[in-house]
């Protein structure tokens, strides 16, 4: 057919069809061709005579639609260059394997999900796997997975009986559903993808609910507890006088209905720890049993009775400056749910030791760079992934290759994707990605003595070494490697740390701490060399005695080769010089369970207890300076510590418990532009810094705020 004669093709005829193919008996066809015709329209009614067809192409028309038509023998569909603005079809072709969307300019990066979703069977599109795909229907399962299951346990775990019948129990799943619809908490899923799989999700708990494996004696639900953070927050949200939530959270039915005012998910002695959602709940309570060290006076919780608390060396006061929204979605200002997990003063190119006044920090799909001295941000990156969501960073300074002299600052972040985000920061462009994680990345180190080598902490149990290399400043060419995968034994870290100068990698698990030699980074053991029991110390006499494994969420590096350690549910944080921890012989008890043979077993004996606060709330990160340690809690409050004479003096055990040199409690603010940042009742501070000389102090929040402090100038 010639060109002239396509151009004036509108609709697809049998009669095209005998042109194209020499034949008009339909059913016959395997393979159709129909590229560049000019066609605006498919007649259903001609598609479904094609009983065998198995590749389509009909690329390079005018089509704004495929019809609804049941294809079920077709495998390949080549659809590009046209206006298509819908993959709804794609659930008629039960058979379909390939598709091609490219060019057709309403089809975005939901509608490659959706048609996944919608079709099962499909390995490609457009020349590229769906493995990708895959993994973001999965970051978009976690990301709803346990706000779907806690909302129905807490409206609804009281009224299923064994008695209920099936129509009952259906009427309770089509009145969860309409809950979920108009529900504010899931406003935020306004693709269709979401909502797919949102749907799935409903189907899976309500399953679960009648086959009684949810709301059961032994149910341990699956997730992970940055899922159920906000889920936790809501349903122990304290009351006014007059009964109702404070008008800032969000108005949900979790907050109105519930029968019971805490879910299994907020019960503090069923808190939620990571585990891979496919594993057996029966298994998995054996693995999170406690496993008692050899050292069993060290992992009981023991009250510490007849010991005055004693306050710490004092610091300067602080004054709230500035509090910042930048991380918001979709630039709302109103966005009170994006979570700010961390924060970061970049390091100055001069001296390793010292900071800049410049801020980075990270939460959902951004990094900000924020001047501390002004307030403004100065550069904000933003990923190309609707459904990442930064955890995590790490600053590092290398010298360039070019020019021995002159030095560059390199962020390196990461989160819900897996994947690590290597950011120059002069541009703040991000030139490289590190993929080797199979799930999200909690934690981020640079060796001090080797500014390219990167440790990254994932929730598929793996710690990796990387050598991110230098880039070419010219192009920001990179070569980085792999160099290698570490095990964290049954858990994964959530926070990383190398303690000079003993060159020990500390890893912050969830179940202890355990310890790698990276002297030499050629020959580092895959398995841990150590474990490191902690005293599960509190100060209150009247807590009970602790038989769960301990969480250690707050880790972070001091000078002279001490850590500080904070537990999930401990109101004390351990101050512990890692070298003279290490046994000096081959005759220190080795690991026991899932832990290699050769892993030592080492009872932590701390050099100091800081007296911290009460509270089930877990990854709240803690900052430190040579001088200063600083953590934030659930309340808003920063509480700083100065630690100057603790990792001064030689290291030696010691049961004082130290009160905080000051407290900055959350501010109250009675008119101005911070006014409206500062009403919320509940704020949980997720990270806290400092910068190198104590003059600034920042933290991020669960309610999407930067928060600056900044040494009231009589102290300076």
């Amino acid at each position: 057919m010639s060109r002239k004669m396509k151009q004036q093709t509108k609709a697809l005829t049998v009669g095209l069809i005998g042109q194209v193919e020499g034949s008009q008996r339909l059913p016959t066809i395997r393979s159709l061709m129909l590229s560049d015709y000019g066609l605006e329209d498919l007649p259903a009614d001609i598609l479904k005579h094609l009983k065998n067809l198995k590749v389509l192409d009909v690329s390079c028309n005018k089509l704004q639609a495929f019809p609804e038509v049941t294809l079920k023998t077709l495998e390949t569909l080549d659809i590009s260059e046209n206006n298509i603005n819908s993959v709804d079809f794609v659930r008629n072709l039960p058979n379909l394997r390939q598709l091609m969307l490219a060019g057709n300019p309403l089809i975005q990066g939901n509608h490659m999900i959706e048609a996944v979703l919608k079709c099962p069977t499909l390995v490609k599109i457009d020349d590229n796997n769906v493995d990708n795909i895959h993994r973001q229907i999965q970051h978009i399962r976690e990301k709803w997975q346990l706000q779907v299951q806690a909302k129905f346990e807490v409206l609804y775990e009281d009224r299923f009986t064994d008695e209920m019948s099936d129509a009952q129990f259906q009427e309770t799943v089509s009145e969860f559903r309409d809950i979920i619809n108009s529900d504010e908490l899931f406003a935020g899923a306004n693709s269709e993808a979401e909502k797919i799989i949102i749907g799935q999700l409903i189907t899976e708990v309500a399953d679960d609910v009648r086959s009684g494996r949810l709301f059961g004696a032994h149910h341990q639900t699956p997730g992970t507890p940055r899922s159920a953070r906000l889920s936790r927050k809501q349903a122990n949200t304290p009351r006014r006088s007059n009964g109702h939530p404070p008008s800032s959270l969000l108005d949900s039915p979790t907050l109105k209905m519930p029968k019971s005012p805490i879910s299994p998910i907020s019960t503090p002695s069923n808190r939620k720890r990571r585990r891979d959602s496919g594993e057996d709940p029966d298994t998995q309570k054996s693995k999170r049993g406690r496993k008692y060290s050899p050292l069993t006076w060290m992992t009981r919780k023991t009250p510490v009775v007849n010991h005055e608390l004693i306050t710490a060396p004092s610091v300067p006061d602080y004054d709230p400056v500035y509090f910042l929204r930048c991380h918001s979605e979709s630039n709302d200002p109103s966005d009170e749910v994006t979570k700010v997990w961390r924060c970061a003063f970049e390091p100055s190119t001069e001296d390793p030791d010292k900071t800049t006044n410049m801020l980075a920090t990270c939460g959902g799909q951004t990094v900000c760079l924020i001047d501390c001295n002004t307030g403004k941000m100065m550069k904000r990156f933003k990923d190309n992934n609707k459904y990442e969501c930064f955890y995590t960073m790490a600053w590092t300074t290398v010298q360039l290759n070019n020019n021995k002299q002159e030095r560059t600052n390199l962020l390196a972040v990461a989160g819900q994707s897996a994947d690590i985000k290597l950011i120059h920061p002069s541009q703040f462009v991000m030139y490289a990605t590190l993929e080797g994680h199979r799930k999200y990345v909690s934690c981020l180190t640079f060796h001090p003595k080797h500014p390219t080598i990167l440790f990254s902490g994932s929730n598929d149990r793996k710690i990796i070494v990387w050598d991110i290399g230098i880039p070419d400043m010219r192009d920001y060419t990179v070569l980085f490697k792999k160099l290698h995968v570490l095990q964290a034994p049954d858990t994964d870290a959530l926070n990383l740390v190398l303690s000079m100068p003993s060159e020990i990698l500390v890893a912050g698990c969830e179940n202890s701490c355990f310890g790698w030699k990276a002297g030499n980074l050629k020959n580092m053991s895959r398995d841990p060399e150590y474990q490191f029991y902690l005293p599960t110390v509190c100060s209150d006499a009247e807590s009970s005695i602790s038989t769960e494994q301990e969480t250690v969420d707050g880790l972070a590096a001091l000078k002279n080769g001490y850590v500080v350690t904070k537990c999930v549910g401990e109101d004390v944080i351990s101050v512990w010089n890692v070298k003279d921890q290490l046994p000096t012989n081959d005759k220190a008890r080795s690991g026991k369970g899932k832990v290699r043979a050769n892993t030592k077993s080492v009872g932590v004996k701390p050099a100091a207890l800081l007296h911290y606060t009460k509270q089930d709330v877990d990854y709240i990160n803690m900052g430190t300076n040579k001088d200063m340690m600083v953590v934030g809690d659930d309340s808003g409050n920063l509480r700083l510590y100065n630690v100057r004479d603790l990792t001064n003096r030689k290291s030696e055990s010691s049961d004082d418990i130290l009160k905080p040199s000051r407290i900055l409690e959350w501010p109250e603010i009675a008119e101005g532009p911070m006014k409206q940042f500062c009403q919320k009742e509940v704020v949980i501070v997720n990270s806290a810094c400092t910068s190198h000389d104590g003059k600034y102090i920042a933290c991020g929040t669960d309610n999407n705020l930067v928060c600056v402090w900044r040494r009231q100038s009589e102290d300076e």
